[in-house]
């Protein structure tokens, strides 16, 4: 587990129960400033582990210890929920307006209303908006606030893509020029591996990751841990023996960035097919030995590999 440089929650021994099984079970989380992405699929806890963050929920067994410090009429939380928790009765600006501390500058709603595109929609209420513009609009009320911590249930998540880096961005700079801590989740590795210091995985409830994003990134400890974070190659010890990438039983994974697709006239493996996804490329692969077969994602930044070509797999670490 990370270590939290200044600890705002504790969670000890916490159970959250469902329908047929524990929603969330956490025998001891700390969770500090700095920015922390909570990630995991559908399902996986994410919402109910910000919702206990934010006492929008009470455990059914163990404890949840909150201790930001309070700092003179600052707030110490503001939460943007997964449902944008907009007020149908207030325009755009009103919710900018009503959750400004009383030290904010005159010119702070201008600002938040131009970096997330939504002057022009100044005087419009909730049902006046499209799925988009609601999700900008809690999160551009969310930083507003101003409070030390910001959490942050799959923040833009409505956002058209052509425009979602750019949001990211502002808001994480707000962030950073506000010196607020942010707590989010998140479907999308990308953005955690962008913007986050840290990154809690989940997986049914449990936790199956805790550590520096870049860390498990490079050294994820188990497949599920990997694939939080994105696409990876996963070798079993025994597949990473017969592909010939380990001299002794390991398991391991290769991100696409470090797999490496060598041509070699006496390689074990044999192309059945390859094909370019962008700036990556999915190439399937029979292993001559026993004629087990797998697909491979590695860069599209080398020539193609051929049908029946013998190649020898690598890691550009190695």
């Amino acid at each position: 587990m990370t270590p939290a440089t200044s600890t705002f929650w504790e969670l000890r021994d916490v159970r959250l129960d469902g329908d047929r099984q524990p929603r969330l079970w956490v025998d001891h989380l700390e969770i500090g400033d700095g920015h922390t992405a909570i990630l995991g699929p559908s399902g996986a806890g994410k919402t109910s582990l910000l919702n206990l963050l934010v006492a929008y929920e009470h455990t059914d067994l163990g404890q949840v210890h909150c201790h930001i410090p309070r700092s003179g009429t600052r707030l110490p939380l503001f939460w943007v929920p997964s449902d944008g928790g907009l007020w149908p009765q207030a325009s755009v600006a009103e919710h900018l307006r009503s959750v400004l501390p009383p030290e904010s500058s005159p010119d702070r709603t201008g600002i938040l209303l131009e970096m997330f595109d939504l002057v022009e929609r100044t005087d419009a209420r909730p049902a006046e908006l499209s799925a988009g513009e609601s999700s900008r609009l809690s999160t551009a009320r969310g930083l507003a606030a101003g409070a030390r911590v910001l959490v942050a249930d799959e923040p833009l998540v409505h956002v058209d893509p052509a425009r979602l880096a750019c949001y990211w961005s502002e808001m994480i700079e707000d962030c950073h020029r506000e010196n607020t801590s942010l707590i989010f989740s998140t479907h999308a590795p990308e953005q955690a591996l962008r913007h986050a210091d840290r990154v809690i995985g989940l997986c049914e409830g449990r936790m199956i990751a805790d550590g520096n994003t870049q860390e498990l990134y490079r050294t994820p400890p188990s497949r599920e841990a990997a694939e939080c974070l994105g696409p990876v190659n996963w070798f079993t010890a025994e597949q990473a023996l017969a592909w010939e990438l380990a001299t002794e039983e390991t398991e391991f994974g290769i991100r696409p960035r470090d797999l490496l697709v060598i041509p070699d006239e006496s390689g074990p493996v044999e192309v059945v097919s390859s094909r370019e996804v962008g700036a990556t490329r999915e190439t399937r692969l029979r292993l001559l030995s026993n004629q087990a077969s797998r697909t491979v994602t590695h860069l599209a930044d080398t020539p193609a590999p051929v049908e029946h070509q013998r190649i020898r797999l690598k890691c550009r670490n190695v």
